[in-house]
């Protein structure tokens, strides 16, 4: 006979004893799980040990709900580690989703941008290691850049970058490792030490870049919650023979969309 091994005879159930009882099957704990994330407290995530203390989960069985649910794509993680919801949510037409949200709000001043300079524009928030596209808007000139994937790693994006300038010593640390980790890579010490010094440079311009080899220039900026948390990044990318003649225009350009959204998110929160 199969074992459950979501009951409460795991390692450490014997610390939810004074919480609520929680859900017998493993659809109802986690559907508990979703709903303590939508319901985090000012919409700014929630971590493992508060969601344990609503549900009345033990940790592990909270942590590894919570793994599954971000797998599904209905929860990702923000740079502090807890857990917001998806657009995933909204796309099946229930509840409030944050990243849509952050979509619609984002989305006038990254066409302002786009209408300027005709080049790839995204807006990109933060999931654990990865960035995750959350828009596009292409550029409709003959040579142009692409946006190769939904995700990438957070090191190796200007977006990624443009947050990670915002965030704590360790918390740029960790981050950076499990971005790493997820391409199956080992950062350097040097290059970490490198990849700082160049986000302190980044947070006091305002922007971010990322230099693949390919000929292309990205700018981007983070976007900022009513808190003043980085939740999001703005970003610009084309060829650099057309961006780098207009590279100080194109960077304020990012730096006031992602200020104006910044600006617009502390307005719905007031």
């Amino acid at each position: 006979m199969g074992t459950n091994v979501d009951t409460a005879t795991e390692p450490g159930a014997q610390e939810a004893h004074e919480r609520p009882d929680p859900p017998s099957t493993v659809l109802q704990r986690g559907l508990l799980v979703l709903e303590a994330v939508a319901r985090s407290a000012n919409r700014r995530g929630v971590g493992v040990t508060a969601i344990s203390a609503e549900t009345g989960l033990d940790k592990s069985t909270a942590s590894r709900l919570l793994a599954q649910l971000r797998e599904a794509g209905y929860v990702r993680q923000d740079g502090y580690r807890r857990y917001r919801l998806t657009a995933k949510l909204s796309e099946l037409g229930a509840g409030y989703s944050e990243v849509e949200d952050l979509r619609v709000v984002a989305r006038r001043h990254l066409e302002v941008m786009h209408e300027r300079f005709d080049e790839e524009i995204h807006l990109a928030v933060l999931d654990g290691g990865l960035m995750t596209f959350i828009d596009y808007i292409g550029s409709s000139q003959l040579v142009r850049s692409h946006l190769t994937g939904r995700q990438r790693p957070v090191h190796e994006t200007a977006a990624g970058r443009a947050i990670l300038a915002h965030l704590p010593h360790e918390t740029r640390v960790a981050v950076l490792h499990s971005s790493a980790e997820g391409e199956g890579q080992v950062l350097s010490d040097e290059y970490v030490r490198a990849t700082l010094v160049e986000l302190d440079e980044a947070r006091d311009r305002g922007w971010a870049g990322y230099d693949r080899a390919d000929d292309v220039i990205r700018y981007a900026s983070a976007v900022f919650s009513a808190d003043g948390e980085p939740v999001a990044a703005a970003c610009i990318s084309g060829p650099s023979f057309r961006l780098l003649p207009q590279g100080d225009a194109v960077a304020a350009a990012v730096i006031e969309a992602a200020a104006a959204t910044s600006r617009d998110l502390a307005g719905e929160n007031h």
